[in-house]
């Protein structure tokens, strides 16, 4: 989980990297602060999201993983919304997976913001 969370993060920086920076650490990145996910005082600001440890954190109830991927979740559907294209999610025993537009699907993730997250990378390969 870890691996997949960090590749779709990795992804997300060299796809679109006016929403989702590397920084010095290749486990961290900065994700843009949309206005309507956050109210910040700069449209500048941005939050550090870390997959370091992700897979134990969830585990362990983590408050500041929950957080994160929350966080993660509201900005990938923000950004589908200014698209003007639909997010949709199946929750089974296998995953959560997330579709974008009737076709982009994703693979079966432990959490909805990872699933979306890849369901959002291939919109953006798209």
């Amino acid at each position: 989980m870890i691996t997949i969370y960090q590749k779709l993060l990795h992804s997300w920086a060299n796809l679109a990297p006016d929403e989702c920076a590397f920084t010095d650490r290749d486990y961290k990145f900065k994700v843009k602060i949309l206005p309507t996910v956050e109210k910040r005082n700069s449209t500048n600001a941005s939050r550090v999201v870390s997959s370091e440890n992700i897979e134990w954190r969830l585990s362990t109830h983590e408050g500041q993983a929950l957080e994160q991927l929350n966080f993660l979740l509201l900005t990938i559907i923000n950004h589908c919304a200014a698209r003007h294209k639909s997010i949709g999610f199946t929750f089974t025993e296998l995953g959560t997976t997330a579709v974008i537009c009737n076709g982009l699907k994703s693979q079966p993730q432990r959490h909805p913001a990872i699933a979306a997250l890849d369901a959002y990378i291939q919109l953006l390969e798209f």
